[in-house]
């Protein structure tokens, strides 16, 4: 019997011994994931200073907004003001503007992480304005793009790395009030002429040239865009004829701005290419807008922030979970209480205490409106 029991120890420890299969690990899925918020122009007007007192504070104006900012990954806007700074003489009237420093820190309160400075108003103060304003976002750590110290800092490119994704930015205007000159070309990302504001060879060749090289270096590249007509929800011809160039020099994201109002948001190029062809103003302090009609003139004080989420999955990126919200900048009949306010949260107090309330400006014609602009939900997309 002992040697019975010996002998099943013994077999049971060979068996014991040999090697296992081998179950094959499962391959991880890796899965990174950029969340986005889009926002439109930053224009700070005399309204807005006079309420504020003198750039004092902000008294709860971005209280509502702010965190959908600061709860992304990455948060982009166009900046419509340079900040001069006070020595430049604040402006928010006569179509040339300049704001504070005191501004300014109002503008980084918001979290953003790029501003597009490419857009009509960039020159208003000059090479001492753009500069000015390039040092202030460095200083706030916010990456600025479309304008420049000088060539060698144009030619570097802009990106950003969030969560492994590797982004590129590039931003260009149509035209600047105050003409760039020839020698300082390479301060303002210009994608017309100057002189006529016509998209001529050479300025074709130069956005393909910056494009096409910024795409060689990022996996997701982003176009902020100041382009179009204001006062109008349809799309130029040169809209189209650019944002058809940018797709197929393998932008994936476009950012319009520049129309004071919403305008279409769609997939473009068989779907290669979201194109956003304008937000609206973010911020804005005009009551009178005399240059068009009282659609437009409500339509000035309505924007929305863009959500979305750049996503790579198994080294394939995409675009998902694209939304948007209106947003309203809200001030009273007296002008006082200016406030941005999501869709969402504007109370029937809010809507009829509305400076142009009894003008049209109404919930209802905030729905109607953003319903035409964008009927349907925007579907994902993988990016070519």
């Amino acid at each position: 019997m002992k040697k019975i029991k010996l002998f099943v120890c013994l077999v049971l420890l060979l068996v014991g011994c040999q090697p296992q299969p081998q179950t094959q690990p499962q391959k991880e899925e890796i899965k990174n994931t950029v969340s986005c918020h889009f926002i439109g122009d930053l224009l700070y007007e005399k309204p807005y200073y006079d309420w504020i007192e003198d750039d004092s504070q902000d008294k709860g104006y971005y209280d509502l907004v702010r965190p959908y900012l600061q709860n992304d990954d990455l948060s982009i806007a166009n900046l419509e003001t340079p900040i001069g700074g006070k020595e430049l003489n604040v402006s928010g009237t006569g179509y040339s503007f300049n704001a504070s420093r005191e501004i300014g820190k109002q503008v980084a309160s918001l979290d953003l992480e790029v501003v597009s400075t490419a857009n009509n108003h960039a020159n208003d103060r000059g090479n001492q304005g753009i500069d000015n304003t390039l040092d202030f976002l460095k200083e706030k750590d916010i990456l600025a793009v479309g304008t420049y110290y000088n060539q060698d800092d144009r030619n570097q490119g802009k990106y950003m790395t969030i969560h492994g994704i590797k982004l590129g930015f590039v931003s260009y205007t149509y035209a600047t009030n105050q003409i760039v000159s020839d020698e300082n070309q390479a301060k303002v990302a210009l994608f017309n002429r100057p002189s006529d504001r016509k998209m001529t060879q050479a300025y074709k060749d130069l956005l393909t040239k910056e494009v096409t090289q910024t795409r060689e270096n990022c996996d997701v590249l982003i176009a902020m865009m100041h382009w179009g007509n204001e006062f109008t929800y349809d799309i130029s011809t040169q809209q189209e004829e650019v944002s058809q160039l940018l797709s197929d020099l393998g932008v994936d994201i476009i950012i319009g701005n520049h129309s004071h109002c919403s305008q279409p948001m769609q997939w473009i190029n068989n779907n290669r290419t979201l194109c956003m062809y304008s937000l609206g103003n973010f911020v804005s302090a005009d009551p009178i807008v005399d240059r068009t009609h009282q659609e437009f003139k409500n339509a000035y004080n309505v924007s929305m922030i863009v959500s979305l989420d750049i996503v790579e999955e198994n080294n394939q990126i995409s675009i998902q979970n694209i939304d948007y919200i209106p947003v309203i900048n809200y001030y009273d009949e007296h002008l006082q209480n200016f406030k941005l306010i999501p869709y969402d949260q504007y109370t029937t107090q809010y809507e009829t205490s509305h400076y142009h309330y009894h003008n049209g400006l109404t919930k209802e014609w905030i729905q109607q409106t953003y319903q035409k602009l964008i009927p349907e939900k925007l579907s994902n997309h993988q990016l070519q």
